[in-house]
């Protein structure tokens, strides 16, 4: 008894966590949205990127049930959510961003410049959200903000 109990938990919470997630497009791009947490996860795209992508800090998405359009913080890049993007050039990460995961960026062989706006990118060459990648990493800082890299 305790275990079907156990089970019938299990399986509500799952569809509970996933209720709380909602999958929105902003200006062309994937994004999952956490609606109890109120950020967002640039998500795996399916649609080619050509050029230079600045990842926004804010998405807006219409809720539903109020009819208001909702602003969200963009903190994470999804795994592989870029990868294969032959044609992009370069990426601008904001500072909101504060995860990235694994093979993010992978294969994109011609993406030549990633920028940060935080120090979130010091130990990139150390990760390997670049797999395949040989782009440069560069850092647009505040004046008194600094970066140590490892």
């Amino acid at each position: 008894m305790k275990k079907m109990i156990l089970l019938v938990l299990l399986f509500v919470s799952t569809i509970v966590a996933q209720a709380a997630v909602k999958h929105v497009q902003y200006k062309g791009l994937s994004y999952s949205v956490d609606t109890e947490l109120q950020v967002a996860q640039l998500s795996r795209q399916t649609v080619i990127i050509k050029g230079d992508l600045p990842i926004p800090e804010l998405i807006k998405y219409k809720d539903k049930a109020s009819g208001k359009f909702i602003s969200v913080p963009v903190t994470s890049i999804a795994e592989s959510a870029l990868a294969e993007q032959k044609k992009l050039k370069s990426l601008y990460i904001p500072a909101s961003v504060q995860e990235i995961g694994d093979y993010a960026f992978a294969n994109c062989k011609h993406l030549k410049h990633i920028y940060f706006a935080s120090s979130l990118g010091a130990n990139a060459n150390e990760m390997n959200w670049l797999s395949g990648t040989k782009a440069d990493i560069h850092f647009v800082l505040m004046p008194g903000e600094s970066v140590s890299i490892q």
